[in-house]
């Protein structure tokens, strides 16, 4: 029994080394990656399908006029697109019919040439070298540089498989599209605003888009750069909502506010309201104080009224000892003041040790009372942002256009079943934005297309 257990095991161990050789060897396109990308990103055309609820093995039938590029291409494996250090970058994809191919490029008027035992197409932005199982696609490219980078192409088209690391980062991302890049890609205006010390060779922005069940969602995450994060800690879920069930916006942080001092300062407008305010109140000193969990929500999608309540966790409450100097502030009790100012009003004060500014005197009022919102202060513990919109409610504000949609029961389905727009972060080096539905997204993929062709 012991020597047939081996056996088994040493077979187990050819056939799973057997099975990578050969789906490694099937993906073709992977070999033309150069070694030394700088950004490689990889799309799974095969999964996207499934998870939009349709076959893969009849997306020749779900586009119009792209049939021959569809029958092509070999969906079934992944597409990619690189960028190198020599400033080279390109699309490689899996040849299925190199004719099907050739004809998909010609009615979008490529030329086409045979040349070095390749099929070659090009327009004015962009170069193609094709065999029997892979694709290079090089853009872009301007037609006087064309020639002189077919050499280049072909010993990609050729080389061995290559170690691709950044490949390798983009693979640990989950998603039908996954992105790895180096922040050495950055334009020099937008690195000149990074914090000293980052190697930016070795420090990666990893990205991945996916479709769950009920969202879609986009992520992102830096590696390799310790101190490249948010400004804030995990949220503790100590304030309480603002009496709506499901606001319009609704923000959540945890941070200092020193740092919210310095952001703030950085939007002119709200520099120039700051400075306005400074001349009332101690307005630079009452944020300096905030430390612990802030909130920011919109009760409703009223553009033309818009109410709203900041609520922030304060490590003193300082700031009221000049409160009897304050100008054109009325106290509306011992720690509650208003400031009408041409007629707008702002309510604002310290509960529980605690600091509420308000647009309304019922939303002070509802301030840090127990609500139906705790429920996004429960989702939001343990983050380090989380904020969402109320993307339903806009419609409400738009009835023309709330009834145009509404006309046809497919696009009812998708107007209601879309809930929220959400931000979130579970790391101060991570950020992900979701649209969430209350229905299965193939589901209402499904009913889209059955409207689009009548099928």
């Amino acid at each position: 029994m012991k020597k047939l257990a081996i056996v088994i095991v040493c077979l187990l161990l050819v056939g799973a080394v057997a099975a990578w050789y050969f789906m490694r060897d099937g993906d073709k396109a992977r070999e033309v990656l150069p070694a030394d990308a700088t950004v490689v990103a990889m799309f799974e055309p095969a999964d996207f399908l499934r998870e939009l609820g349709f076959d893969p093995a009849k997306a020749d039938k779900l586009v119009l006029n792209f049939e021959d590029a569809v029958k092509g291409i070999d969906l079934s494996k992944p597409v990619y697109a690189f960028a190198s250090e020599n400033g080279l970058s390109g699309i490689t994809l899996n040849v299925r019919d190199v004719d099907k191919l050739l004809k998909a490029f010609t009615l979008f008027s490529f030329a086409s040439e045979e040349q070095r035992g390749y099929q070659w197409v090009a327009n004015r932005n962009c170069i193609g070298c094709i065999d029997n199982d892979k694709m290079l696609l090089c853009t872009p490219v301007p037609e006087t540089e064309q020639d002189a980078l077919r050499g280049e192409m072909v010993k990609l088209m050729t080389q061995s498989r290559q170690d691709v690391p950044l490949l390798e980062e983009a693979k640990q991302q989950k998603g039908v599209f996954r992105l790895c890049s180096s922040l050495g890609n950055l334009p020099k205006e937008y690195a000149k605003s990074l914090p000293d010390g980052i190697d930016m060779k070795n420090a990666f922005l990893n990205s991945a888009f996916r479709i769950d069940k009920k969202a879609i969602s986009l992520s992102a995450r830096i590696e390799g750069a310790e101190n490249l994060s948010l400004p804030l800690a995990p949220i503790k879920g100590s304030l309480i909502g603002v009496g709506i069930e499901k606001p319009f916006v609704w923000l959540c942080v945890n941070m200092k506010g020193e740092e919210l001092l310095s952001h703030l300062r950085k939007i002119p407008e709200l520099r120039s309201a700051l400075l306005a305010l400074n001349m009332c109140i101690d307005a630079d000193m009452m944020i300096k104080a905030i430390d612990g969990d802030v909130t920011f929500a919109v009760p409703k999608a009223d553009f033309e009224h818009p109410d709203f309540l900041f609520t922030a966790t304060l490590r003193d409450t300082d700031f009221l000892k000049n409160a009897d100097d304050w100008n054109q502030v009325t106290r509306r009790g011992a720690s509650d003041f208003l400031i009408d100012y041409e007629g707008a009003k702002v309510f604002f004060g310290i509960r529980d040790e605690r600091l509420y500014i308000s647009s309304s005197q019922m939303l002070a009022n509802a301030a840090f009372q127990e609500t139906r919102g705790d429920a996004f202060q429960e989702a939001a513990k343990g983050k380090y942002l989380s904020a969402s919109l109320g993307v339903g409610q806009i419609l409400e504000v738009y009835p023309s256009v709330s009834i145009m949609l509404r006309a046809v029961p497919q696009l009812r389905e998708i107007t209601d079943a879309v809930q929220r727009v959400s931000l979130t972060s579970d790391s101060p080096q991570s950020i992900e934005l979701s649209l969430e539905t209350d229905k299965p997204v193939k589901e209402l993929i499904s009913n889209l297309w059955a409207l689009m062709t009548g099928k």
